[in-house]
């Protein structure tokens, strides 16, 4: 076979390995594969707590990592609020579980009260959902959520959202946080 043969099929290769077509046959093949072979098991306990304007937050499940996880598609993390998150408005589709404390969420205006085991689901609407939650509990004293949020229904919804409010003291909260306190 002459080295221009060689060359010629090499480049017809990585050519078709560019296509769209193929591309998503690649795409389905490295999903499979992390379905697979991708982490099945997350511990509370070995994920950090991540300060944001919005709050402090744990990652279960994240877009960041869907290279490594078993399954694709969901957003999961836990939220764990000592006076107040920050305040915004997506298009809603969020479904929170309470784990521990009490407190109240305000969606659109509507003060929402919850204790653990309660379920509330942020309804789809256009224009989003404007919503901040408070804790109720005693100073020192935290309230935690998990939300789940199915990713292909937040895509196919605009993606939208928007930071309205940042939680109060957020930055003196991270700075504290990065310092060991």
């Amino acid at each position: 076979m002459t080295l221009e043969r060689t060359r010629l099929r090499e480049r017809d290769r990585d050519l078709e390995a560019s296509h769209p077509y193929e591309v998503l046959f690649s795409a389905f093949k490295e999903r499979r594969k992390s379905s697979q072979t991708g982490q099945i098991v997350f511990k509370g306990k070995d994920l950090p707590w991540q300060q944001s304007r919005q709050g402090r937050s744990k990652y279960y499940l994240h877009i960041r990592g869907e290279e490594t996880q078993a399954l694709r598609d969901w957003y999961v993390f836990a939220k764990d609020i000592h006076s107040q998150s920050g305040r915004h408005t997506h298009q809603g589709g969020l479904v929170i579980y309470v784990t521990r404390g009490q407190g109240y969420s305000i969606l659109d205006g509507e003060k929402l009260p919850w204790k653990p085991g309660s379920l509330m689901i942020l309804p789809v609407k256009p224009g989003g959902v404007d919503h901040v939650h408070f804790n109720d509990l005693p100073e020192g004293e935290s309230a935690q959520w998990i939300a789940f949020v199915f990713l292909p229904f937040l895509h196919a919804t605009g993606s939208m959202l928007e930071q309205v409010q940042e939680q109060p003291n957020w930055r003196q909260a991270k700075e504290a946080h990065s310092e060991g306190g």
